[in-house]
């Protein structure tokens, strides 16, 4: 027991002393690290200021912006829109079972893959392309039956209306020939009254003239004076004288016979005025029954005018309401015909040799009709996405999209594809801004990738790179070598064994390379000054 506890304290010891002297060993270490980090290390680092060369260079110096977007494809749809259907057409079985429509034989491509322009998409059975032309050419037939029986009524309809309207129009041409012989009749009556009256007038004149005249007044004066100068002779007559008695007697007869002759043709001559001036009265009086005869009459004549008239422009609308019915007809029929003709030319042109191919090239995104179905209703056949269509959509800032315009060329890089370039064109500048409560507002811009494009695929992300600004056939350095003092733009240069600094004028900046307009040409030196500390570049 006494020899286990010695050699036991004898390890504990050694183990003891080989603690102390690593803990004095580490001791050592650390009082000397920083030693030479505060004493040694500060008198070792003493700053100094380095030049790298430089080359001014020559050419165009752009200014833009990069925004990310995706690929979006350009999708193309050929559409099955083609009219079938016949008036034959019904809800029975047969249509259950497909009716006149082409079922779908075989379908060659899957939504995914790549094709060609004028591959196959799909194939029709040939039962239902005959059962499809047969009824369109069923169709056509019935049409040009239609036509030929709608230009016969038309032909016969035109014939009757026209006679229908040429016998009222006949009957209109008489009306109007009796209402104007009616009016010339009672004109001609009134004509010769007026002329009689006005004759009878002039005769009564001419009576009342030769009554009147001196010499006939002169006559009469005469005649009264000797019947007169008779009568007081006759008196005066002594009753002793025969012969004075037979004398005065005498001269009395004779002196009244003048007179009563006188008078008598006196009295004839104004019965005859009066005789003539009753005539006149009754004449006049024919006229007014005569005048209201002929308003009786020409009322008559006109109210037969005018019904005839109506009748005529009736019978006149009648004839171009038959003549439209018929023409209406007619151009109903030719135009079924001509649809039925359209129809039955389109669905040769589209069915040709049984195969619907592919309109372009692309890859497929839809496939509209499985094997064993039929093409019953209007819908898309194939679509496909166009290599030469696809886009990508990124939002602009509105300090960047004004300097931006339709047609400019852009730069793009797919993050899948890195290295390789491609290149687009700007599409479309959207007015309308994608947000206006955010603090930045920003425009949608469509661009169009350029060159071939058969290795992207939709949603493939995409930097588009935008020149906002650009200055060409200009020299220019770094813009971190530029030396601003007192307002003046500076350049290192060497002069010897020294490098001082240069004024130059300044002008377009990019941000990475800036314009040097005067001071500096292509291929001249300039450095940039960085300050560097020695030590550590002995240490690098």
């Amino acid at each position: 027991m006494g020899s286990e506890e010695e050699q036991t304290k004898t390890r504990m010891s050694r183990r003891t002393k080989k603690n102390l002297a690593v803990l004095c060993t580490v001791a050592a270490v650390i009082i000397a690290a920083a030693c030479y980090t505060i004493f040694i290390k500060p008198a070792q680092n003493v700053q100094q200021w380095a030049y790298s060369e430089q080359t001014v260079q020559h050419g165009t110096l752009k200014s833009s912006v990069t925004e990310s977007g995706t690929v979006a494809f350009g999708i193309t749809s050929q559409i099955y829109d083609l009219d079938v259907s016949t008036e034959d057409d019904s809800d029975d079985d047969e249509e259950e079972e497909g009716g006149n429509y082409l079922k779908v034989e075989e379908v060659y491509v899957a939504v995914g893959q790549r094709v060609q322009e004028g591959d196959k998409v799909y194939k029709f059975t040939q039962d239902s392309i005959d059962s499809v032309r047969r009824a369109l050419t069923y169709e056509k037939t019935e049409a040009q039956i239609a036509l030929a029986t709608a230009q016969s009524a038309y032909e016969i309809g035109v014939l009757e209306a026209e006679l229908s309207r040429d016998e009222t129009l006949l009957d209109t041409s008489l009306a109007q020939t009796s209402y104007d012989t009616a009016i010339a009749r009672l004109s001609n009556d009134l004509a010769a009254k007026n002329l009689e009256i006005q004759q009878l007038l002039k005769d009564i004149y001419k009576l009342q003239c030769d009554l009147t005249q001196e010499d006939y007044l002169e006559e009469k004066a005469d005649i009264l004076e000797a019947y007169e100068d008779a009568i007081e002779g006759v008196e005066d007559a002594s009753e002793d004288y025969v012969t004075n008695r037979v004398d005065a007697a005498q001269a009395f007869q004779s002196a009244k016979a003048s007179y009563e002759q006188f008078f008598s043709q006196f009295d004839e001559s104004n019965q005859q005025i009066q005789d003539k001036i009753d005539e006149v009265y009754e004449i006049e009086a024919d006229i007014v029954y005569n005048q209201q005869l002929l308003e009786k009459e020409l009322l008559a004549a006109q109210q037969d005018l005018k019904t005839s008239t109506v009748s005529g422009e009736i019978a006149d609308v009648k004839y171009q309401n038959s003549l439209t019915s018929y023409e209406n007809a007619l151009s109903k029929a030719q135009r079924e015909l001509d649809e039925a003709s359209e129809k039955l030319a389109a669905f040769d042109e589209f069915v040709g040799d049984g195969t619907v191919c592919v309109e372009g090239s692309g890859i497929i995104t839809e496939i509209g009709y499985e094997k064993g179905e039929y093409l019953m209703n209007a819908g898309t056949l194939v679509s496909f996405a166009k290599p030469d269509e696809m886009t990508v959509s990124v939002d602009v800032s509105q300090e960047d999209v004004v300097t931006l315009k339709v047609g400019d060329a852009v730069e793009l890089s797919v993050s899948a594809y890195e290295g390789e370039p491609y290149h687009g064109v700007i599409k479309s500048i959207t007015t309308t801004a994608t947000s206006r409560s955010s603090a930045t507002i920003s425009y949608p811009i469509v661009v169009s990738i350029q060159g071939d494009t058969s290795l992207l695929y939709s949603g493939m992300t995409v930097d588009v790179t935008f020149v906002t600004e650009e200055a060409e056939n200009i020299n220019y350095v770094l813009r971190k070598a530029v030396v601003e003092e007192n307002g003046k733009s500076q350049l290192y240069m060497k002069s010897g064994e020294t490098y001082v600094l240069t004024p130059v004028t300044t002008g377009f900046n990019n941000g990475e390379y800036i314009e040097v307009r005067d001071g500096m040409n292509e291929g001249d030196r300039y450095y940039i000054r960085t300050l560097i500390q020695k030590g550590d570049a002995d240490e690098d």
